[in-house]
């Protein structure tokens, strides 16, 4: 846990509540959970809303770390919208929040923000691409989160322009913090050995990976064709799946109809992402849409060099030839080209993950995350103060 000095006697504490709608629980609630862990406790009580299911257990760790936690009975949805609505309010007003971060558009606790009208309301916008796959009912969404001016954080440059020229967010309500990375932990050297015993991969393998939820967005039916033709080509490599979701069936079944089933290994939900990360040797995220992808960032981070598509922000960390190599999306011969040039040129390979360790060290560390978010709620509490005062 972090370590802050002490405060003079005086300081009143604001109290900034950080809401988490989605029942998942993948790299995007990892980021909003290492905020409150770490958000300066001289300033601020920290609290956290979020869906008491299974799968967010991982964040009732937090309650050691001094944050505050409060439940909601069951993940809240605009199908829900009349019950939950509420219960949400209920709790900013037992909490008084003067500042609530939200993880994405969450609408029934934007609405809440709101109703409540006594916090100032910060969204960070993980993937702006996502609501626009639903159509009307995405366009509604962005309309009822955003209708209410909250100030949003995004993740990288190309998502701030599409926020801002499609969904109609003022410049003066938006910036750009990228995710930072804890850098040390991903610089440890693991047992490599042990980790290939573990998952029963033979010793001569190599290894290509990827951690991602199991969802269409991160196109792993793509990446099992291009299995089949890496494979066809090397028969000892491994390919190495880190998540879970709602498609894990179906693509078990599909590497079983490739004829490449023992060539895959489906890892599940995990909580250890570095150790794992040190055995792989090639990283591949074939997205079909993305934010700034912290999964490809986590594997620059272990200096492994990445094949990826060029899609939202993943361009600002994976540069064609410099830290990786870039393919279409939906393209599994050029995915496949790309994942075998990885393996044939292991020297090049090697060349273009120190650059992209090195990358993530200048330009997306926790630190540089941290104080940017904590500069925007400096911003907007001291505009709240400003207005209380004129009022």
């Amino acid at each position: 846990m972090a370590t802050w000095p002490s405060r003079p006697k005086a300081y009143k504490l604001k109290d900034l509540l950080y809401f988490q709608q989605n029942t998942t629980f993948g790299l995007t609630e990892r980021y909003l959970s290492y905020l409150a862990r770490v958000t300066d406790r001289c300033r601020y009580n920290v609290h956290f809303m979020f869906p008491e299911v299974p799968e967010l257990r991982p964040l009732e760790q937090m309650g050691r770390d001094g944050v505050r936690l409060h439940g909601l009975p069951s993940g809240p949805n605009t199908g829900n919208l009349v019950r939950l609505l509420p219960m949400i309010l209920n709790v900013f007003r037992q909490v008084k929040p003067d500042l609530i971060h939200f993880n994405d558009p969450a609408v029934a606790g934007l609405l809440a923000g709101r109703l409540h009208r006594h916090a100032a309301l910060v969204i960070t916008h993980h993937t702006p691409e996502l609501n626009r796959r639903y159509g009307l009912r995405g366009k509604l969404l962005d309309r009822l989160a955003f209708g209410g001016r909250p100030f949003v954080i995004f993740t990288s440059e190309s998502d701030r322009r599409t926020g801002i020229e499609r969904d109609g967010i003022r410049e003066e309500d938006s910036t750009v913090i990228p995710y930072g990375i804890d850098v040390s932990s991903f610089g440890k050297h693991y047992d490599r050995n042990g980790i290939y015993k573990e998952l029963g991969i033979p010793p001569d393998h190599r290894i290509v990976g990827n951690v991602a939820r199991l969802a269409a967005q991160k196109g792993h039916t793509y990446l099992i064709e291009a299995a089949k033709i890496v494979l066809s080509r090397h028969g000892n490599v491994t390919f190495v799946i880190v998540g879970d979701g709602a498609l894990r069936g179906k693509l078990n079944a599909q590497t079983v109809r490739a004829g490449i089933a023992e060539r895959f290994v489906f890892t599940g939900q995990r909580s250890d992402i570095p150790r794992l990360l040190n055995a792989f040797d090639v990283f591949v995220m074939p997205s079909l849409f993305e934010g700034l992808c912290m999964a490809v960032l986590e594997a620059l981070a272990v200096a492994l060099p990445v094949v990826a598509t060029p899609v939202g922000g993943i361009p600002s960390s994976v540069a064609e030839g410099e830290t990786g190599r870039l393919v279409p999306p939906r393209d599994a011969d050029a995915l496949a080209n790309a994942i075998l040039w990885m393996l044939e040129h292991p020297a090049e390979a090697r060349e273009m993950g120190l650059r992209g360790r090195q990358l993530v060290e200048a330009n997306f560390t926790m630190e540089a995350m941290l104080a940017g978010t904590e500069a925007v709620y400096d911003r907007l509490l001291s505009r709240r103060e400003n207005a209380a005062e004129l009022a």
